[in-house]
Protein backbone atom coordinates (compact mmCIF):
# COMPACT_ATOMS: atom_id res chain seq x y z
CA UNK A 1 0.00 0.00 0.00
CA UNK A 2 2.22 2.22 0.78
CA UNK A 3 4.58 1.41 -2.29
CA UNK A 4 1.57 2.64 -4.39
CA UNK A 5 1.70 6.08 -2.34
CA UNK A 6 5.05 6.50 -3.12
CA UNK A 7 4.75 5.24 -7.27
CA UNK A 8 2.26 7.89 -8.43
CA UNK A 9 3.19 11.20 -6.21
CA UNK A 10 6.19 12.35 -8.15
CA UNK A 11 3.86 12.61 -11.22
CA UNK A 12 1.40 15.00 -9.88
CA UNK A 13 3.85 17.70 -9.42
CA UNK A 14 5.55 17.44 -12.70
CA UNK A 15 1.72 18.50 -14.55
CA UNK A 16 1.92 21.71 -12.58
CA UNK A 17 5.14 23.29 -14.67
CA UNK A 18 4.03 21.79 -18.32
CA UNK A 19 1.19 23.91 -18.00
CA UNK A 20 2.65 26.88 -17.03
CA UNK A 21 5.01 27.05 -20.30
CA UNK A 22 2.05 26.52 -22.34
CA UNK A 23 0.06 29.22 -20.80
CA UNK A 24 3.18 31.44 -20.73
CA UNK A 25 3.99 30.41 -24.46
CA UNK A 26 -0.05 31.65 -25.61
CA UNK A 27 0.55 34.64 -23.68
CA UNK A 28 3.72 35.30 -25.89
CA UNK A 29 2.33 34.17 -29.02
CA UNK A 30 -0.73 36.63 -28.59
CA UNK A 31 1.43 39.86 -27.41
CA UNK A 32 3.57 39.44 -30.10
CA UNK A 33 0.66 39.37 -32.52
CA UNK A 34 -0.70 42.39 -31.40
CA UNK A 35 2.13 43.88 -31.28
CA UNK A 36 2.89 43.31 -34.83
CA UNK A 37 -0.63 44.62 -35.71
CA UNK A 38 0.30 47.90 -33.78
CA UNK A 39 3.51 48.52 -35.43
CA UNK A 40 1.83 47.80 -38.98
CA UNK A 41 -1.06 50.62 -38.14
CA UNK A 42 1.24 52.94 -37.12
CA UNK A 43 3.59 52.34 -39.99
CA UNK A 44 0.60 52.75 -42.32
CA UNK A 45 -0.49 56.15 -40.47
CA UNK A 46 3.02 57.58 -41.08
CA UNK A 47 2.93 56.52 -44.59
CA UNK A 48 0.27 57.99 -45.36
CA UNK A 49 0.62 61.39 -43.74
CA UNK A 50 4.16 61.65 -45.64
CA UNK A 51 2.54 61.03 -48.76
CA UNK A 52 -0.44 64.14 -48.19
CA UNK A 53 2.72 66.24 -46.88
CA UNK A 54 4.90 65.79 -49.95
CA UNK A 55 1.77 65.94 -52.03
CA UNK A 56 1.18 69.58 -50.91
CA UNK A 57 5.19 70.80 -50.93
CA UNK A 58 4.59 69.66 -54.37
CA UNK A 59 1.60 71.59 -55.64
CA UNK A 60 3.05 74.57 -53.87
CA UNK A 61 6.40 74.64 -55.63
CA UNK A 62 4.85 73.94 -58.74
CA UNK A 63 2.64 77.56 -58.18
CA UNK A 64 5.63 79.12 -57.12
CA UNK A 65 7.46 78.08 -60.40
CA UNK A 66 4.33 79.06 -62.59
CA UNK A 67 4.41 82.47 -60.66
CA UNK A 68 7.90 83.08 -61.50
CA UNK A 69 7.40 82.22 -65.14
CA UNK A 70 5.19 85.02 -64.86
CA UNK A 71 7.28 86.97 -63.71
CA UNK A 72 10.27 86.39 -66.35
CA UNK A 73 7.64 87.06 -68.83
CA UNK A 74 6.60 90.64 -67.84
CA UNK A 75 10.58 91.35 -67.16
CA UNK A 76 11.16 90.43 -70.84
CA UNK A 77 8.25 92.46 -71.81
CA UNK A 78 9.41 95.57 -70.07
CA UNK A 79 12.88 95.24 -71.52
CA UNK A 80 11.65 94.99 -74.69
CA UNK A 81 10.01 98.43 -74.08
CA UNK A 82 12.95 99.80 -72.72
CA UNK A 83 14.65 99.01 -75.81
CA UNK A 84 12.35 100.29 -77.40
CA UNK A 85 12.49 103.30 -76.03
CA UNK A 86 16.17 103.33 -76.84
CA UNK A 87 15.34 103.27 -79.99
CA UNK A 88 13.26 105.97 -80.18
CA UNK A 89 15.37 107.95 -78.41
CA UNK A 90 18.15 106.89 -80.99
CA UNK A 91 16.14 108.14 -83.50
CA UNK A 92 15.32 111.04 -82.22
CA UNK A 93 18.62 112.32 -81.69
CA UNK A 94 19.94 111.04 -85.13
CA UNK A 95 17.00 113.40 -86.44
CA UNK A 96 18.51 115.96 -84.79
CA UNK A 97 22.22 115.27 -85.66
CA UNK A 98 20.67 115.29 -89.55
CA UNK A 99 18.64 118.68 -88.52
CA UNK A 100 21.50 120.59 -87.18
CA UNK A 101 24.08 119.10 -90.12
CA UNK A 102 21.94 120.14 -92.68
CA UNK A 103 21.19 123.77 -91.38
CA UNK A 104 17.75 122.97 -92.08
CA UNK A 105 16.04 126.61 -92.78
CA UNK A 106 13.31 127.15 -89.49
CA UNK A 107 12.10 129.25 -86.74
CA UNK A 108 13.14 127.89 -83.22
CA UNK A 109 13.16 123.65 -84.77
CA UNK A 110 15.54 123.10 -81.38
CA UNK A 111 12.81 124.23 -79.09
CA UNK A 112 10.34 121.78 -80.66
CA UNK A 113 13.07 119.19 -80.16
CA UNK A 114 13.33 119.97 -76.45
CA UNK A 115 9.46 119.90 -76.34
CA UNK A 116 9.34 116.22 -77.35
CA UNK A 117 12.27 115.54 -75.57
CA UNK A 118 10.70 117.04 -72.21
CA UNK A 119 7.36 114.90 -73.45
CA UNK A 120 9.26 111.97 -73.33
CA UNK A 121 11.02 112.42 -70.12
CA UNK A 122 7.73 112.80 -68.66
CA UNK A 123 6.28 110.09 -70.12
CA UNK A 124 8.77 107.85 -69.02
CA UNK A 125 8.75 108.70 -65.24
CA UNK A 126 5.36 108.50 -65.02
CA UNK A 127 4.11 105.22 -66.89
CA UNK A 128 7.19 103.61 -67.69
CA UNK A 129 9.05 104.58 -63.90
CA UNK A 130 12.47 104.80 -66.14
CA UNK A 131 14.37 107.26 -64.15
CA UNK A 132 17.81 106.87 -66.46
CA UNK A 133 15.89 107.11 -69.27
CA UNK A 134 13.89 109.97 -68.44
CA UNK A 135 17.18 111.48 -66.84
CA UNK A 136 18.81 111.14 -69.92
CA UNK A 137 15.62 112.86 -71.80
CA UNK A 138 16.08 116.25 -69.71
CA UNK A 139 19.65 116.27 -70.06
CA UNK A 140 19.44 116.27 -73.83
CA UNK A 141 16.69 118.91 -73.45
CA UNK A 142 18.98 120.85 -71.48
CA UNK A 143 21.90 120.91 -74.52
CA UNK A 144 19.22 121.65 -76.92
CA UNK A 145 17.84 124.92 -74.98
CA UNK A 146 21.35 125.99 -74.22
CA UNK A 147 22.86 125.72 -78.12
CA UNK A 148 19.29 128.08 -79.27
CA UNK A 149 20.77 130.75 -77.25
CA UNK A 150 17.68 132.72 -76.30
CA UNK A 151 17.35 134.76 -73.10
CA UNK A 152 13.65 133.80 -73.05
CA UNK A 153 14.29 130.44 -71.99
CA UNK A 154 16.44 130.98 -69.36
CA UNK A 155 13.12 129.95 -66.40
CA UNK A 156 12.70 127.00 -68.46
CA UNK A 157 16.70 126.00 -68.47
CA UNK A 158 16.29 126.62 -64.57
CA UNK A 159 13.18 124.71 -64.29
CA UNK A 160 14.68 121.66 -66.29
CA UNK A 161 18.30 121.87 -63.89
CA UNK A 162 15.89 121.85 -60.99
CA UNK A 163 14.01 118.77 -62.22
CA UNK A 164 17.42 117.36 -63.04
CA UNK A 165 19.12 117.51 -59.50
CA UNK A 166 15.39 116.21 -57.97
CA UNK A 167 15.88 112.86 -60.30
CA UNK A 168 19.60 112.57 -59.44
CA UNK A 169 18.65 112.61 -55.71
CA UNK A 170 16.09 110.06 -56.17
CA UNK A 171 18.08 107.87 -57.95
CA UNK A 172 21.27 108.17 -55.14
CA UNK A 173 18.00 107.69 -52.36
CA UNK A 174 17.06 104.28 -53.60
CA UNK A 175 20.19 102.76 -54.65
CA UNK A 176 22.36 103.68 -50.92
CA UNK A 177 20.59 101.88 -48.41
CA UNK A 178 17.17 99.25 -49.49
CA UNK A 179 19.21 97.47 -52.24
CA UNK A 180 21.82 96.90 -49.73
CA UNK A 181 19.55 96.43 -46.85
CA UNK A 182 17.47 93.83 -49.71
CA UNK A 183 21.36 92.21 -50.33
CA UNK A 184 22.07 91.53 -46.48
CA UNK A 185 18.42 89.87 -46.71
CA UNK A 186 19.18 87.53 -49.03
CA UNK A 187 22.54 86.54 -47.51
CA UNK A 188 20.68 86.07 -44.16
CA UNK A 189 17.96 83.18 -45.80
CA UNK A 190 20.73 81.02 -45.87
CA UNK A 191 21.05 80.57 -42.00
CA UNK A 192 17.23 81.04 -41.08
CA UNK A 193 15.84 77.78 -39.49
CA UNK A 194 13.68 75.60 -41.26
CA UNK A 195 9.85 74.83 -39.53
CA UNK A 196 10.02 71.51 -37.77
CA UNK A 197 7.45 69.29 -35.63
CA UNK A 198 6.91 70.02 -32.18
CA UNK A 199 8.58 67.03 -30.29
CA UNK A 200 6.09 64.91 -27.96
CA UNK A 201 6.44 64.99 -24.32
CA UNK A 202 8.63 62.90 -22.42
CA UNK A 203 7.67 60.13 -20.48
CA UNK A 204 6.64 61.28 -16.89
CA UNK A 205 7.25 58.84 -13.91
CA UNK A 206 5.06 57.33 -11.89
CA UNK A 207 5.26 59.03 -8.00
CA UNK A 208 3.43 56.37 -6.24
CA UNK A 209 4.44 53.11 -5.89
CA UNK A 210 1.59 50.54 -6.77
CA UNK A 211 1.15 46.95 -5.85
CA UNK A 212 3.14 44.38 -7.24
CA UNK A 213 1.15 42.87 -10.53
CA UNK A 214 1.55 39.48 -12.16
CA UNK A 215 3.77 39.02 -15.27
CA UNK A 216 1.36 38.84 -17.77
CA UNK A 217 -0.53 42.40 -16.42
CA UNK A 218 2.67 44.21 -16.22
CA UNK A 219 3.62 43.02 -20.00
CA UNK A 220 0.75 44.11 -21.24
CA UNK A 221 0.66 47.45 -19.73
CA UNK A 222 3.89 47.93 -20.93
CA UNK A 223 3.20 47.16 -24.63
CA UNK A 224 0.16 49.39 -24.31
CA UNK A 225 2.41 52.51 -23.03
CA UNK A 226 4.59 51.63 -25.86
CA UNK A 227 2.01 52.12 -28.74
CA UNK A 228 0.15 55.11 -26.67
CA UNK A 229 3.79 56.75 -26.69
CA UNK A 230 3.56 56.10 -30.48
CA UNK A 231 0.91 58.06 -31.88
CA UNK A 232 -0.38 61.88 -30.24
CA UNK A 233 -3.69 63.51 -31.59
CA UNK A 234 -3.21 67.02 -31.49
CA UNK A 235 -6.14 70.07 -32.41
CA UNK A 236 -4.79 73.25 -32.86
CA UNK A 237 -6.80 76.45 -34.53
CA UNK A 238 -5.09 77.28 -36.98
CA UNK A 239 -3.68 75.23 -40.22
CA UNK A 240 -0.68 72.99 -39.37
CA UNK A 241 2.58 74.79 -41.64
CA UNK A 242 3.76 71.80 -44.01
CA UNK A 243 6.46 70.13 -43.36
CA UNK A 244 9.48 70.18 -46.16
CA UNK A 245 11.83 67.35 -46.75
CA UNK A 246 15.36 67.59 -46.22
CA UNK A 247 15.37 67.63 -50.31
CA UNK A 248 13.08 70.75 -50.47
CA UNK A 249 14.75 72.91 -48.12
CA UNK A 250 17.70 73.91 -50.43
CA UNK A 251 14.76 74.65 -53.28
CA UNK A 252 12.75 77.08 -50.19
CA UNK A 253 15.65 79.20 -50.03
CA UNK A 254 16.54 79.69 -52.93
CA UNK A 255 13.30 81.14 -54.08
CA UNK A 256 13.11 82.83 -51.31
CA UNK A 257 16.61 84.77 -52.24
CA UNK A 258 15.48 85.21 -55.77
CA UNK A 259 12.32 87.33 -54.54
CA UNK A 260 14.84 89.24 -52.52
CA UNK A 261 16.95 89.59 -55.64
CA UNK A 262 14.27 90.21 -57.55
CA UNK A 263 13.02 93.02 -55.29
CA UNK A 264 16.20 94.69 -55.34
CA UNK A 265 16.57 94.83 -58.98
CA UNK A 266 13.18 96.03 -58.67
CA UNK A 267 14.59 98.98 -56.54
CA UNK A 268 17.84 99.66 -59.26
CA UNK A 269 15.21 100.22 -62.11
CA UNK A 270 13.05 102.35 -59.87
CA UNK A 271 9.75 100.06 -60.03
CA UNK A 272 7.85 100.66 -56.66
CA UNK A 273 4.94 98.53 -57.75
CA UNK A 274 7.09 95.27 -58.40
CA UNK A 275 9.13 95.90 -54.96
CA UNK A 276 6.34 95.60 -52.63
CA UNK A 277 5.24 92.63 -54.78
CA UNK A 278 8.12 90.90 -54.18
CA UNK A 279 8.56 91.79 -50.69
CA UNK A 280 5.37 90.52 -49.77
CA UNK A 281 5.66 87.17 -51.55
CA UNK A 282 9.13 87.14 -49.65
CA UNK A 283 7.34 87.81 -46.10
CA UNK A 284 4.51 84.82 -46.83
CA UNK A 285 7.19 82.79 -47.91
CA UNK A 286 8.93 83.48 -44.65
CA UNK A 287 6.03 82.75 -42.61
CA UNK A 288 4.66 79.49 -43.98
CA UNK A 289 7.92 77.48 -44.59
CA UNK A 290 9.99 79.12 -42.24
CA UNK A 291 9.84 79.29 -38.07
CA UNK A 292 8.91 82.23 -36.91
CA UNK A 293 9.46 81.56 -33.16
CA UNK A 294 13.10 81.80 -33.85
CA UNK A 295 15.14 85.45 -33.20
CA UNK A 296 16.83 85.72 -36.56
CA UNK A 297 13.20 84.72 -38.66
CA UNK A 298 11.72 87.63 -36.32
CA UNK A 299 14.55 90.20 -37.36
CA UNK A 300 14.45 89.28 -40.91
CA UNK A 301 10.29 89.77 -41.29
CA UNK A 302 10.78 93.05 -39.18
CA UNK A 303 13.04 94.08 -41.25
CA UNK A 304 10.84 93.33 -44.26
CA UNK A 305 8.48 95.72 -42.63
CA UNK A 306 10.71 98.31 -42.59
CA UNK A 307 11.23 98.34 -45.98
CA UNK A 308 7.57 97.17 -47.22
CA UNK A 309 7.00 100.87 -45.81
CA UNK A 310 9.53 102.52 -47.12
CA UNK A 311 8.50 101.17 -50.49
CA UNK A 312 5.45 102.53 -50.09
CA UNK A 313 6.68 106.04 -48.92
CA UNK A 314 8.41 106.63 -52.51
CA UNK A 315 6.80 108.97 -54.62
CA UNK A 316 8.05 110.51 -58.14
CA UNK A 317 9.04 113.87 -58.35
CA UNK A 318 7.45 116.66 -60.99
CA UNK A 319 9.33 116.99 -64.02
CA UNK A 320 6.05 118.60 -65.78
CA UNK A 321 7.17 122.18 -64.84
CA UNK A 322 9.63 123.00 -67.76
CA UNK A 323 7.26 121.73 -70.27
CA UNK A 324 4.69 123.78 -69.26
CA UNK A 325 6.71 126.71 -69.77
CA UNK A 326 8.47 125.74 -72.94
CA UNK A 327 4.39 125.31 -73.95
CA UNK A 328 3.81 128.97 -72.82
CA UNK A 329 6.49 130.78 -74.56
CA UNK A 330 6.08 129.05 -77.76
CA UNK A 331 2.29 130.37 -77.56
CA UNK A 332 3.19 133.34 -76.31
CA UNK A 333 6.28 133.88 -79.56
CA UNK A 334 3.80 132.71 -81.99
Amino acid sequence: MTDDTEKTSPSAPSLAPRRARSVAGGLALLLSLVTLIGLGYVWYLLSYKAQIVGLDVTRSFQAQSQALLQQNAKIASLEQAVTANRKAMADLAQRQASLAAAKRPGRHWRVRAAADLLLIANEQLRFQHNVPLALLALQQAQRALRREGDPRLLPVRKAILQEILRLKSLRRQHTSTMALELMALAHSVRTLPLALPHGFPEKTAATAKSAPLPFWRRAVNGIWQDFRGLIRIRKEPVHERALLAPKRAYFVRQNLQVRLYGAQLALLEHRPPLVAADLDAADHWIKRYFDVKARSTQAVLAKLQDLQHKSQALKWPDISQSLHLLHRLSRDAS
